[in-house]
């Protein structure tokens, strides 16, 4: 049997096999909200256990925007105002621990975002088009946190962290410059998750 599939068995054994220590060993959807820097976000996806019930792995979209319009003021003194928005695959590994008391338990892990820039707002009101121009957005956060079961299969999770957000597009650009750096910084999220 090749190393793919031994890894693959043993990751679906995980899947859906036993619980250690009472907890859920089962893929659980995932859906939050949170701020991440200056960012606003959504995001749903599947949470699973991954080598063992104390590792997991997350696959999520992740929607994310200003509040408001940003305004960006250069060092050369030019300064631009914007509507960022963000969209992209989340890959979110980490672990948990043991439950306490059968209703909670802590939790901690990074994301990795891979995603794409743009200006929906901008375009739609001033017909301007994507101000960022075309780029690729990436992101590395790191995350700790509580989930609380507030049934069988139904848990209450709420996480602090932080990281840096990034993207490569032209270096000219004042707009693709000042999102580079919008969704650094700190974050908070908050969500359910749902344990199929």
């Amino acid at each position: 049997m090749s190393r793919l599939a031994a890894g693959a068995l043993l990751w679906l054994f995980c899947l859906v096999g036993p619980s250690a220590q009472g907890q859920p060993a089962t893929a659980a959807l995932s859906f939050n909200i949170g701020i991440q820097g200056s960012l606003s976000f959504f995001e749903a996806g599947v949470v699973a256990p991954a080598l063992g019930s104390g590792l997991t792995l997350g696959l999520k979209a992740r929607f994310m925007s200003s509040l408001t319009w940003a305004t960006f003021i250069h060092r050369n003194g030019q300064s631009v105002s914007f509507h960022p928005v963000v969209v992209g695959g989340v890959l979110s590994c980490g672990g948990t621990s043991p439950l306490f008391e059968d209703a909670y338990r802590m939790y901690g892990g990074m994301d990795l975002l891979v995603g794409y820039s743009f200006t929906p707002y901008d375009s739609l009101i001033y017909r301007t088009g994507n101000l960022i121009g075309s780029n690729l957005t990436f992101a590395l956060w790191g995350y700790f946190g509580i989930e609380l079961f507030t049934a069988e299969k139904v848990s209450y999770c709420l996480d602090s962290g932080g990281g840096y957000k990034s993207l490569r597009g032209d270096r000219e650009n004042l707009y693709a410059i000042a999102s580079s750096w919008l969704g650094s910084g700190f974050g908070l999220k908050t969500g359910m998750r749902f344990y199929l």
